[in-house]
């Protein structure tokens, strides 16, 4: 069914081998992964796609038996996979052990795993009869004097035996962890040596493989214990063909640069750094949209002749150039934009003005602002369904203290008339329609607002996380898709806002499971939330889609930098790193809260305007107490004079 080919939205659901189910970025080249023969630190956030682009890099995918053949250019780099998996690594301490004996059975289980997948590189080009005819040589492989001298005379020579003897190896360690106190330990090997070894076996026997250099990919870099980085920066460091340590990690993941010796590793001397999300951006909407129709192929299996797209030019380099013209494009995002349609906002605003509950809550947001004033016009006096976008920031306008009632009443005049008014010259609609759209539906959570449904919104809504899109995109097609046809298919705008509340909602309850920290970042998403929730309600819009903050003043503690710098790492908050200067005083970040989480909250999700926050008030949000967020915004209820609502927990339980 077509809602299925978007439920699989992490890397981690599909198999090691990704070739058939990968759709490659337009900025691949640009990495130049292939070639690095320096260390690469990948960064990125949660969803950008570090796993999968790992995975495809990684052996399984370059040898997959589904590649028709495999390139001289696959042979370059042979990448090997390694996942920090927290839940393993974390078990390397204790039992009274010193950090140093530590260090060296990381260093063991290492270059066991490792071992295993050099091996299982050379098993997987040779996979098939016509690739052993062209490869093979395998007979001439002797590993016993190849390592003989680091793990003695019972390993294997031949290439089964010394399979076998590392698996047992593999089996004996963890058998020796679960009875620490009472097994003999193992021989530990030296990475760096024995794999060198296992590699020069390789490049001096096979001689398609004598100018290979062995890629080490560390996934999720940041769940790695302290000293396990430094042994992984040391590698770094260390590192020259034919074996090379890269990895990826989410911001903030590299919590030191130190080696296991006295220097620490240096951005440009000894690595080059990646930002994956930077690369990712300019070309996000096309990729989502070339996932999307992929996605129809591969997991729904709609014939690729009903797509704009070609299943093998998404996989492969030499697909790059006709993605990247215009003519293509266009055709991809005039489709998707077809599926996925949103409205512009003159439909949303008659929208307003035609629904009774919509139209009695302008209504009475209008007939307030009279009152209050002591006018005697009414709101059909500021309501004209020729001129719905007017219409609806007359609401707003109303309740600004620069504005009189008459004022916005000639302006509008002027505009029914068809002569120059100050809604285009002063941008009276540009700057706060989408804010006060927000306003009108902000208390009628049964009604979500149009504005989150269309391709363009879902990528605004993804913030750079494939992730996200590909669950707005699951939550939003019904079980009614048809299986054969996209002709006249299209998911109507109600099912897509519907959807990207639902999805909002469920990215919102996973805070709590981010790392450590996650009841904290949960209480930051509640609070930033709530407190732009209310400068969203405040009826004079004078400070409109207020989605990000900047904190000034003093520096924070280290307890409150390190609450933010977990949110940054869990993609929590987004930062900005554009700087600016305002008088005399210097701001290095804005910080933006994921737009994933705007529908659940009822807020923007574009980069409006921005609340400058004391650093004291920031130190609250970010290690303060239910009753110290409560005051918190109480006080900017007071200061903006904006109604609280309904309410949404704050607590640290999440």
């Amino acid at each position: 069914m077509m809602q299925n080919a978007f439920i699989r939205n992490r890397a981690e659901e599909f198999d090691h081998d990704v070739w058939s189910t990968y759709v490659l970025p337009l900025y691949f080249p640009q990495l130049g992964l292939h070639e690095a023969r320096k260390s690469q630190v990948l960064q990125g956030g949660r969803g950008c796609g570090k796993t999968a682009l790992l995975r495809y890099l990684s052996y399984p995918s370059q040898f997959s038996p589904s590649r028709m053949a495999v390139p001289s250019s696959a042979l370059q780099t042979i990448g090997l996979y390694l996942k920090a998996d927290s839940t393993y690594f974390s078990g390397f301490t204790g039992y009274g052990e010193s950090e140093e004996r530590w260090r060296d059975i990381f260093e063991h289980a290492l270059t066991l795993a490792l071992a295993e997948q050099i091996v299982g590189s050379v098993r997987a080009l040779n996979c098939t009869s016509e690739r052993l005819g062209h490869f093979g040589k395998l007979t001439q492989l002797d590993f016993k004097d190849a390592v003989q001298g680091f793990a003695g005379d019972e390993v294997p020579a031949d290439l089964v035996g010394f399979e076998k003897w590392l698996r047992l190896q593999r089996q004996f360690l963890s058998r020796w962890f679960k009875n620490f106190d009472s097994t003999q330990p193992p021989t530990l090997l030296p990475l760096k040596g024995f794999l060198s070894a296992l590699i020069g076996e390789l490049r001096g026997k096979l001689p398609y493989l004598s100018n290979s250099v062995f890629a080490v990919y560390v996934d999720e870099y940041e769940n790695l214990l302290d000293y396990q980085q430094r042994f992984v920066n040391t590698m770094i460091k260390g590192g020259e063909p034919p074996l090379i340590f890269h990895v990826a990690m989410k911001p903030n993941g590299m919590r030191t640069r130190q080696t296991i010796g006295t220097e620490s590793i240096q951005e440009t001397a000894d690595y080059r750094l990646i930002r994956l999300d930077e690369e990712l951006k300019p070309s996000f909407s096309q990729f989502c949209a070339e996932l999307f129709f992929f996605r129809l192929i591969s997991e729904a299996g709609l014939l690729e002749e009903l797509t704009p797209v070609v299943a093998q030019e998404l996989r492969e380099q030499e697909g790059l150039v006709r993605r990247r013209s215009p003519e293509y494009q266009g055709r991809v995002l005039d489709e998707i934009n077809r599926i996925l349609p949103g409205q512009r906002y003159s439909e949303v605003a008659s929208q307003v003005l035609s629904d009774t509950a919509l139209r009695g809550r302008w209504e009475s947001i209008v007939a307030q602002a009279l009152k209050d004033e002591g006018s005697k016009l009414t709101p059909d006096d500021f309501r004209d369904v020729q001129f719905p976008e007017e219409s609806v920031v007359n609401a707003a306008l109303l309740h600004q203290r620069s504005k009189r009632s008459k004022e916005v009443q000639e302006e509008f005049a002027k505009l029914r008339a068809g002569k120059t008014s100050k809604y285009k010259t002063a941008d009276w609609t540009h700057h706060i329609l989408v804010g006060t759209l927000l306003l009108m539906y902000l208390p009628l959570r049964q009604k979500p607002c149009p504005i989150y449904a269309g391709f363009d919104a879902f990528v605004q809504l993804s913030g750079i996380s494939v992730r996200h899109f590909l669950e707005l995109c699951h939550l939003s097609i019904g079980d009614s898709a048809p299986k054969n046809s996209l002709a006249n298919f299209s998911v109507p705008v109600k099912e897509q806002a519907e959807a990207a509340v639902r999805a909002s909602r469920k990215f919102r309850g996973e805070v709590s499971s981010f790392g450590d920290q996650g009841n904290r970042l949960l209480a930051l998403v509640n609070l930033l939330g709530k407190l732009f929730r209310l400068s969203q309600g405040r009826y004079s819009q004078s400070e409109a889609e207020r989605t990000h903050f900047s904190i000034v003043g003093e520096e924070l503690t280290i307890a409150a930098d390190q609450v933010l710098k977990e949110a940054l790492k869990w993609s929590v908050l987004l930062d900005v790193p554009e700087t600016k200067v305002k008088g005399n005083r210097y701001e290095s970040n804005d910080y933006i809260l994921n737009p994933i989480y705007a529908p659940f909250f009822g807020l923007s999700y574009n980069k409006g305007r921005k609340l400058e926050m004391p650093s004291a008030e920031a130190e609250t949000m970010l290690v303060g107490k239910l009753d110290d967020f409560t005051k918190l915004l109480r006080q900017y209820e007071v200061k903006w004079g904006a109604d609280s609502g309904d309410q949404f927990s704050l607590g640290l339980e999440g």
